[in-house]
């Protein structure tokens, strides 16, 4: 009876009521310190950064919203070195500041190849293959052989070049091809040569 007694007196119902108040003063400060701490209801838009340079991409002052993370890098003949490729998040999204973007570049170390022969092959095949090996063709040198529409010698820099050397992606290789019995005229991207070179 007398714990019932404390129980609806006015000195613990006073006490009870403080406590209350206590803890609901507390729950609130934590909940608005997290919102201020988490910055919640702050978000930023991120930039499309496909087609920048890296560096160019770090010296933006927006960037300075963002931790960025170069996740992969891939060889593209076609692209300048550094060049970013993919980001993730995508262009335009919604992030919180100090977001990680994560970047796909373009490597800035040009990936190797070996030279392949091509001595003999066709001036088509010649090409396909070095297609397939990332080379690209250079200058068409016709000299005056028996065998028409072959390649005679293969060049890097002007220079005889042998197959297994090992070459960056894209080098320019130029060609020597027979001219055979029958003769070939000049074209856009063809030096007729009647000396052998």
């Amino acid at each position: 009876m007398d714990f019932l007694r404390f129980l609806y007196s006015k000195r613990f119902l006073k006490h009870l009521l403080g406590m209350i108040i206590i803890v609901s003063l507390l729950i609130w400060a934590v909940f608005f310190g997290l919102r201020i701490y988490t910055k919640h209801g702050v978000y930023y838009i991120v930039p499309d950064y496909t087609g920048k340079n890296i560096d160019e991409v770090m010296s933006v002052a927006e960037s300075a919203k963002f931790n960025f993370v170069v996740l992969d890098s891939v060889f593209d003949i076609n692209k300048a070195k550094g060049t970013v490729l993919h980001q993730d998040p995508f262009p335009n999204s919604k992030v919180k500041e100090d977001r990680k973007i994560y970047l796909t570049i373009v490597s800035t170390i040009p990936e190797k190849t070996s030279m392949p022969d091509l001595k003999f092959l066709t001036l088509r095949q010649a090409i396909s293959t070095l297609e397939s090996c990332g080379l690209k063709k250079g200058k068409i040198y016709y000299i005056p052989t028996f065998d028409a529409d072959a390649v005679q010698q293969q060049l890097f820099n002007g220079k005889m070049i042998p197959a297994g050397t090992h070459l960056d992606k894209g080098s320019i290789i130029d060609l020597t091809v027979g001219i055979g019995s029958k003769g070939h005229g000049e074209t856009k991207d063809t030096v007729a040569v009647h000396d052998s070179i």
